[in-house]
């Protein structure tokens, strides 16, 4: 039977201002607290799917190979991923795919880790690790804007051992499982979509990154196309139209998920 399992790996703080882009401070604060310094506490949320004989973990969190360069983000209270999957039953060496929405630090820094001998190499050694070919384009060519957000050690090293897969469009990794491709946070975001029996999940990490960004005007400074992300948050939006599903929210400290019934 397929299941899910939401998986928390730490918290930063991020500036309210660049959370939440063009929403003024008043009306997000209502919903989303932040301390005298205007910083908001931000989860770093993955997902294990267990569907069949795939094991699929969605995301990755931030790892720890970066955590003198990250010091501005105030990372707190970190899991590690391979660590928290054990926890769940799952042996790292079991996981057969890897999902990364998109490949800013936050998301895909613990797809890889550092061994015994001091080599950056892929957590996962059985899996494949599924990327759009427009966001792995975008990290080897990166705007200014983003250039920060890359890493090369959290994905040159998956490249180097084949175990890399891009894809162009939409597409199922199993039956249960489906990935989506939407524009304007970065190119060629993924949204993965899961049917657990009867119930429908979706995981549509920076799309909608927070209870707080159904809001249409609510954007973020780290989109790289602002107008665009609005837009492709709406295609999404309209994609789970009259139909129930739970959103797994990546970034949301305080409401990891919601069942939503968008008419």
């Amino acid at each position: 039977m397929a299941k899910y399992h939401i998986i928390e790996t730490g918290y930063f703080m991020g500036d309210g201002g660049t959370m939440f882009g063009a929403l003024p401070k008043r009306y997000w604060q209502k919903r989303y607290p932040c301390d005298e310094d205007n910083m908001c506490k931000m989860a770093m949320r993955c997902l294990l799917i267990e569907a069949g004989d795939r094991k699929i973990a969605v995301d990755c969190g931030c790892g720890d190979k970066q955590l003198k360069r990250l010091m501005f983000y105030r990372l707190h209270d970190l899991k590690e991923l391979t660590s928290e999957i054990r926890k769940r039953g799952v042996h790292p060496d079991e996981i057969t795919d890897v999902v990364f929405t998109h490949l800013h630090f936050d998301h895909c820094g613990g797809g890889t880790l550092t061994d015994e001998k001091g080599n950056i190499v892929p957590a996962f050694r059985n899996a494949v690790y599924w990327v759009s070919r427009k966001q792995w384009d975008n990290y080897r060519n990166p705007m200014l804007l983003e250039k920060d957000s890359f890493f090369p050690e959290n994905i040159e090293p998956i490249a180097e051992a084949g175990q890399l897969t891009l894809i162009d469009n939409d597409r199922n990794i199993c039956e249960q499982v489906s990935l989506k491709l939407f524009d304007g946070h970065t190119p060629g975001q993924i949204a993965v979509f899961f049917r657990d029996g009867k119930e429908e999940i979706v995981f549509p990490g920076d799309i909608v990154p927070s209870s707080v960004h159904l809001a249409a005007k609510c954007t973020s400074a780290y989109d790289n196309n602002a107008a665009l992300a609005v837009e492709e948050k709406q295609r999404f939006l309209n994609e789970i139209k009259s139909r129930e599903v739970t959103l797994i929210f990546s970034h949301d400290a305080y409401k990891s998920s919601l069942k939503q019934h968008i008419i």
